[in-house]
Formats: structure tokens, sequence, C-alpha cells
């Protein structure tokens, strides 16, 4: 009787956890949308940054994790697009900066829930 009661837990928590990973989608903000000319509706418009922004509409808790490209052009990219994103009215508590991006010329933005 145990058994199965112990099977059921399992596969509901990996059931759970899956869901949660699926739900955790990276947007990819690559350099060529990035180099339009800067203004709220154009940045607003631009599909990563349009889609995070949402996500992180949904839930007052959740945090937007930027992975930029690492050195000197990557930090600058990451701190432009984070004062943007500060200015359109995103706390600059939810967003953290992490360098490490897969691709040198994308910025990962992910939305996480604390």
């Amino acid at each position: 009787m145990l058994r199965p009661m112990k099977r059921m837990i399992l596969v509901v928590i990996t059931l759970f956890l899956s869901a949660n990973i699926l739900a955790a989608e990276i947007e990819l903000l690559h350099a060529s949308e990035w180099s339009v000319p800067k203004k709220a509706s154009t940045i607003l418009a631009i599909p990563p940054i349009k889609n995070s922004m949402r996500k992180l509409q949904r839930n007052v808790n959740s945090f937007l994790k930027l992975k930029y490209p690492g050195g000197d052009e990557g930090t600058l990219w990451a701190n432009e697009l984070r004062s943007w994103l500060i200015a359109l009215g995103l706390s600059s508590k939810r967003i953290e900066l992490a360098p490490g991006s897969a691709i040198s010329t994308t910025i990962e933005l992910e939305v996480l829930t604390n």
C-alpha cells in the first residue's frame, strides 16, 4: 500500500518539476534586433523584450535574468538594456545581470520566480 503511494508522489513531483522547467523559457535578444533606433515604442516591440515583460507582469514575485556576452561590449549592451527596462518601469530590484551568454551576439532573457 505504501509503495504505490510513494510512486504516485514521485510521479507528481516529477511532473511538477518538468512543468516548471518548460515554463522557464529563455528569450533570445540578438544584436541585430537591438540595433534599431532607441525609443520606448521600438524597444517594447522587440519580441523577446515584449514577451519577457508580459511574463513579468503576470507574476509580481518574478524577476528578469539577463545573461549577456562577456567583455566590455557585452557589459555595455546589458547595462543599456537594463537602463531601458528601468526607464520603462521595471524595478531595478527585478533585474539580475549575469555574464556568460552562450552566443556572443545574444542576450538571454529569462523570467524566474523567487
